[in-house]
C-alpha cells in the first residue's frame, strides 16, 4: 500500500520565508545575522566526527566567518557539494580577544602558516584587522585584492569571499545553531543529521537555518521540516540514494509521522537508535504488530539496499524480543518464514545483507528453543565420531579423512593421520557443550564467539556449528563469523562511545569511550577508515584478523 504524501515543496525558499514570518519561527538566531553577532563555519560532510571530538575534549583553534548584515552577498569557505553544513556560533558569548581577523579575499592559510604555539609566520601578521574594521569592510563590500594586498570594493552583484577569524575554541560555548547552504532535500536531511549527533554527543538542542549566501537567512519549523521529510519515501529506488557521506541518522522522536513512514525514511536514510527504540517499545506488549512493524522494516531495508540500517533494526529490536513469551512463537515463526523469503533474493555480492538477516534467524532459533535441540545432537554426533576414531587404525583415519572430504574438498589427510583433525574436534565438542550448558544469553554469546574465532580451516566443524545456529548453505564461513561478531556486539555489554548514536550512519564508534586521535587515516580491507575508529563490531583488530584468513587460501574463510 502506498503512502500518502503531500504535494512536494515546489518552492523551498518561498516556503523557508513564509514559516520565518510565523512567530513559531523563533527568529532569534536570524536577528543574530542581522546584528553580525554571528560567526559561522562550514565543516566538510566527512569531518564531523572529528569536531565533536574536538568540541567534547580539547581548546583547539578554528576558523570562522562573519557573514555580512543577514547573511546575504557572501561565499562560504568550500563547496556546498562537499561541505553542506556548519556551525553558528553566538560571537557575543565567546572571548575573541586571541583570535586572528583577516578581511575578505586574504588567504591566511593558517593550517601552513601558524606554528605548534598558535604564532603567525610567514608575514601574515601584516593584513590582520580588528573586529570593528571586518564588519566595516562587510558593510562596505570591502575584499582584498590578491595581487596588491590592497582592499577595493567587490563589484555590483558579485558575491564577496569570506574572510576569516581564527581563534582558540573551548568547548560547546557559544553554539546557536547548525545551517544548510541550499535547500536540496539530502543537504537539509543531512543538516538535521548533524542537529542529532549535537544533541547526542553534547546535549545541545540546535535550531536548523538555512544560509546560502543570496537571501536573508531562514529557520526552518518543524512543519516545513516534516514536509520535508515526507518526500524521502516517495523517491523511487532507482534514483536513491541522494545522501551524502557519511549519512547521520535522523531523530524524529518529537515529529508526527506515522510508523511506516518512520520504517521507510530509516530504509531510506536513517533513524537516530532512540527513534526506532521509541518506535518498537511501544509495541512491546503487542508481539504481533512488533513483528509485523519488524518483518516491514527489514523488507524496506532489503528492498533499499540499506545494509546499515538494516543492522540497526536487528540491534535495535533483538534486546526488546527476549522478553516474548515461548507462548508467543508463532510470530517469531512468521518473521523466520519472512527473513528466509528475503534470504531468497539476495546474491553472492550480498554477504552484508545476509549477515543482517542471518542473525536475525539465528537469535529468532535461539529463541524457539530449536538451537538447544540441535546443540544436544551435534555433541551427540561428535562424540560418537571421536569414540569411533580413537579406537581404530591409522588406515581407519585415512577412511575417515576420504569421508570428509568427500564434503569438504578443502580437507586435508595429513590432519588425520597426525591427530590433528581429532584434536580440533575434541575441542570443538568442549565448546558445544559449553554452549548447551550456558546459564544466560550473554555466556552463550560469548561462548559461541569463541567458537567462530578458532575455526581456523574449518571442515565437520563448520559445517555442525552453521546448522546448529539454524543457518543453511547460503551462509559461507566469513558471514557466519560476521553474524557473531553482530550478535557479540547487541548482547555483550561494552564501552559506550559518545558517537554511537548508531549505526545507521556508518558512525564508526571509538573503543576507548569516545575519544579520537587526529592521526592519518589507513586503508583496511580497502575502505579508508580514520585511525582509531572501530570498522568491525569487535573492533579493527578482529577485522585484521578476518582479513588474514580471506588472504590465505589455507585460512580463509569465505
Amino acid at each position: 500500500m502506498a503512502l500518502l504524501l503531500p504535494a512536494p515543496i515546489d518552492d523551498p525558499r518561498a516556503a523557508l520565508c513564509n514559516a520565518a514570518e510565523t512567530p513559531k519561527a523563533e527568529p532569534a538566531i536570524c536577528e543574530l545575522f542581522d546584528d553580525q553577532l554571528a560567526v559561522v563555519k562550514t565543516v566538510r560532510n566527512t569531518d564531523w566526527l572529528e569536531l565533536v571530538g574536538k568540541l567534547r575534549t580539547e581548546c583547539f583553534r578554528t576558523s570562522v566567518t562573519l557573514p555580512p548584515k543577514g547573511a546575504v552577498g557572501m561565499r562560504l569557505f568550500g563547496e556546498t557539494r562537499t561541505s553542506c553544513a556548519g556551525l553558528v556560533w553566538d560571537r557575543s558569548q565567546v572571548d575573541l580577544s586571541a583570535a586572528y581577523i583577516w578581511p575578505s579575499g586574504y588567504m591566511a592559510k593558517t593550517e601552513f602558516n601558524m606554528n605548534h604555539k598558535g604564532e603567525l609566520v610567514n608575514g601574515r601578521s601584516s593584513a590582520l584587522v580588528t573586529i570593528e574594521r571586518l564588519k566595516e569592510c562587510n558593510a562596505k563590500r570591502l575584499t582584498t585584492n590578491a595581487d596588491t594586498g590592497e582592499l577595493q570594493e567587490v563589484p555590483e552583484g558579485a558575491p564577496m569571499s569570506f574572510n576569516e577569524i581564527n581563534w582558540p575554541c573551548r568547548g560547546a560555548k557559544g553554539i546557536v545553531g547548525v545551517f544548510v547552504r541550499s535547500p536540496e532535500v539530502q543537504h537539509v536531511l543531512h543538516g538535521l543529521g548533524v542537529i542529532a549527533l549535537l544533541e547526542h554527543a553534547l546535549g545541545l538542542q540546535l535550531p536548523l537555518v538555512l544560509l546560502d549566501s543570496e537571501n536573508p537567512v531562514c529557520l526552518f519549523d518543524t512543519s516545513l521540516l516534516e514536509a520535508y521529510l515526507r518526500q524521502v519515501p516517495s523517491r523511487p529506488a532507482a534514483t536513491w540514494p541522494m545522501v551524502l557521506a557519511p549519512r547521520l541518522p535522523l531523530s524524529v522522536v518529537d515529529m508526527d509521522f506515522t510508523e511506516r513512514e518512520k520504517l521507510h525514511m530509516h530504509a531510506m536514510f536513517g533513524l537516530t537508535r532512540s527513534s526506532l527504540r521509541q518506535l518498537f517499545m511501544k509495541h512491546a506488549d503487542d508481539p504481533a504488530r512488533f513483528h509485523e512493524l519488524l518483518a516491514e522494516g527489514l523488507r524496506e531495508c532489503v528492498h533499499r539496499r540499506n545494509v546499515p540500517s538494516a543492522r540497526e533494526i536487528v540491534r535495535t529490536t533483538s534486546p526488546l524480543m527476549v522478553a516474548f513469551s515461548p507462548d508467543e512463537g508463532k510470530y517469531d515463526q512468521n518473521l523466520l518464514n519472512e527473513v528466509l523469503a528475503l534470504c531468497e533474493g539476495l546474491t553472492e555480492n550480498d554477504e552484508d545483507l545476509m549477515v543482517v538477516l542471518g542473525a536475525e534467524v539465528m537469535l529468532t532459533e535461539f529463541r524457539s528453543g530449536q538451537t538447544q535441540s540441535r546443540i544436544d545432537t551435534a555433541v551427540q554426533q561428535l562424540g560418537e565420531w571421536l569414540r569411533k576414531v580413537n579406537s581404530q587404525c591409522t588406515v581407519c583415519d585415512v577412511l575417515s579423512w576420504v569421508e570428509t572430504w568427500k564434503q569438504e574438498r578443502q580437507s586435508r589427510m595429513s590432519s588425520f593421520i597426525s591427530g590433528k583433525a581429532v584434536a580440533n574436534r575434541s575441542d570443538f565438542l568442549r565448546h558445544l557443550k559449553k554452549l548447551r550448558d550456558a546459564t544466560d544469553g550473554e555466556s552463550y554469546i560469548r561462548e559461541l564467539y569463541e567458537v567462530v574465532h578458532a575455526l581456523r580451516s574449518p571442515c565437520l566443524r563448520f559445517r555442525m556449528l552453521r546448522q546448529v545456529v539454524g543457518l543453511d548453505e547460503r551462509f559461507s564461513r566469513n558471514v557466519l563469523h560476521a553474524i557473531v561478531c553482530l550478535v557479540y556486539d547487541i548482547f555483550v555489554p561494552r564501552a559506550v562511545s559518545a558517537f554511537e548514536v548508531d549505526e545507521a550512519i556508518g558512525l564508526e564508534a571509538a573503543e576507548d569511550s569516545g575519544s579520537l586521535l587526529r592521526r592519518p587515516s589507513r586503508e583496511i580491507l580497502g575502505v579508508e577508515t580514520p585511525e582509531n575508529f572501530s570498522s568491525d563490531p569487535l573492533g579493527v583488530e578482529t577485522r585484521l584478523f578476518r582479513a588474514q584468513y580471506r588472504q590465505n587460501r589455507s585460512r580463509k574463510f569465505s
